[in-house]
């Protein structure tokens, strides 16, 4: 990357030590730095940085970056020869200033993902697509904030090509000042729903600020947006980039990229027919003609959702000059990130779907549709609490209940307060109150679980999902060990 008097100068700090010193990537971890890294000493909410400062050189790190007035208030910290110490105002702010202009410094292509549901499937999917011709790079998990993303950027080496970075939003800006940092060419957005609505109060708000990812873009750049989803729509309205629109229906607007004929395959696969349009293909001067308009996908995941998470990541393919048919390949060798649709074999032969990472309507919607999919007359659905939901909480986590009655799931297992509401749009909307437990904790819903198991089909299928704080992932070992 550079050297340590290149880094001091870039983010403005006072040097000590070796000056010609290399580093390249980054850690925040002393346990886990590599050799050559750049440690940032910062400051968590149980741990500092600057007590592991020494423990970070023995570790290999050629770079420490400290905060000058941490450093000030402790005992002289001795560098090692070989290595630097450089003192900033702040080491956030540091990291941020490098990742910055290792991005520009770097000249790859940046594709940015945001959006209320799926954002880091479709990075991993869009990671998966573009693999199959560039060297990429992506976010680990969802590292998508004001600290993970510069990170991400700072761990891509000097032959990096693409750059996929998913953007978190908790309110109005930080996704422009994640733009700042990152530079996208390409921006994603899935859907605008009601994430975030007790932050922000209003769904304009919640589109505005998921919007900032495509005002950010160059004159030049490409927006990916969801055709089925009727915010996206009307925000490109009013924008003069290129919009390149996938979807299933076209519900809002005709998709460029469409996805038909959906069938399960396999454990839990979807195959689809992906349809290039026959419109006006001039709007996608990055793309190169296709080898064919046309391609039979096998994707190894689940639901309509999953599809256009898909349909989402071959569209970007399409921008990148990625056929469809190396995209289709991309795509059925793909891995996801943790916690997301995981299979678990459980007690009394039942299988498992652990979706815990996090949860909002929209997306309980969608797994159960996955459940009943999967599982038919012999389901089982223990659902926590979503959060975030502001003014549309109750509604929220009532409308998912409903959803449960209409799908008719055998067994309905709740946990927490608010999940209660669950439990009473479900119990209205029809479901017999036998089917129906609920529990303020996960202890309780273990129980039941595996009461409930041990008298139901040895093909029973359960899913296990809330939102990430609920720790559902408690329920899922505790199944998975039985």
């Amino acid at each position: 990357m550079w050297d340590s008097q290149r880094i001091a100068d870039l983010v403005r700090g006072e040097l000590t030590g070796d000056s010609q010193v290399r580093a390249s990537g980054c850690c925040i971890d002393s346990r886990g730095v590599k050799a050559g890294e750049i440690f940032f000493a910062l400051v968590g909410e149980r741990t500092d940085g600057h007590d592991y400062i020494e423990g970070a050189w023995q570790k290999g790190a050629s770079v420490v970056i400290g905060e000058k007035e941490r450093l000030e208030h402790r005992r002289e910290v001795r560098v090692p020869e070989g290595k630097a110490l450089i003192r900033v105002e702040s080491g956030l702010a540091a990291m941020q200033t490098l990742a910055q202009a290792w991005r520009k410094e770097l000249g790859a292509k940046v594709v940015a993902i945001t959006g209320s549901n799926g954002k880091t499937t479709t990075k991993d999917m869009v990671a998966a697509v573009l693999s199959e011709k560039y060297r990429t790079h992506k976010n680990s998990e969802n590292q998508n904030n004001e600290l993970g993303l510069p990170m991400t950027i700072l761990k891509a080496t000097e032959n990096t090509e693409v750059l996929i970075l998913e953007m978190g939003m908790r309110g109005l800006g930080q996704i422009a000042f994640l733009c700042d940092i990152a530079c996208p060419d390409i921006g994603v957005i899935t859907n605008i729903g009601t994430t975030h609505m007790e932050l922000l109060g209003s769904q304009e708000a919640i589109a505005r600020a998921k919007w900032e990812l495509i005002e950010a873009l160059p004159e030049t750049g490409s927006a990916v947006l969801n055709g089925e989803d009727e915010w996206s729509v009307k925000q490109a309205e009013h924008d003069s980039h290129q919009t390149f629109f996938y979807g299933l229906e076209g519900r809002f607007h005709e998709p460029d990229l469409r996805g038909r004929s959906l069938t399960p395959f396999g454990t839990l696969g979807t195959c689809f027919q992906a349809e290039m349009g026959h419109g006006d293909r001039s709007l996608v001067p990055l793309g190169e003609k296709q080898a064919a308009s046309s391609v039979t996908v096998r994707l190894p995941l689940p639901g309509e959702h999953n599809v256009l998470d898909a349909l989402a990541a071959l569209s970007v393919g399409v921008l990148l000059n990625v056929s469809l048919e190396e995209g289709c390949r991309g795509l059925a060798a793909m891995e996801l990130s943790r916690m997301r649709l995981e299979l678990q074999p459980g007690p009394g032969g039942s299988t498992l779907i652990s979706d815990v990472y996090n949860a909002n309507p929209t997306s309980m919607k969608a797994s159960l549709q996955v459940l009943k999919e999967r599982g038919g007359e012999s389901t089982v659905a223990i659902l926590g609490e979503m959060y975030e939901l502001g003014q549309s909480c109750r509604a929220g986590h009532y409308e998912v209940g409903q959803t449960v009655a209409d799908l008719g799931i055998s067994e309905l297992i709740t946990v927490g307060p608010l999940a209660e509401e669950i439990a009473r749009g479900a119990l209205e909307k029809g479901l017999s109150p036998q089917r129906i437990h609920s529990f303020p904790e996960r202890e309780g819903a273990i129980k039941k679980a595996r009461e409930l198991l041990a008298g139901l089909n040895q093909g029973t299928w359960v899913l296990i999902k809330a939102s990430r704080g609920m720790k559902m992932e408690e329920v899922t070992r505790a199944l998975r060990k039985d």
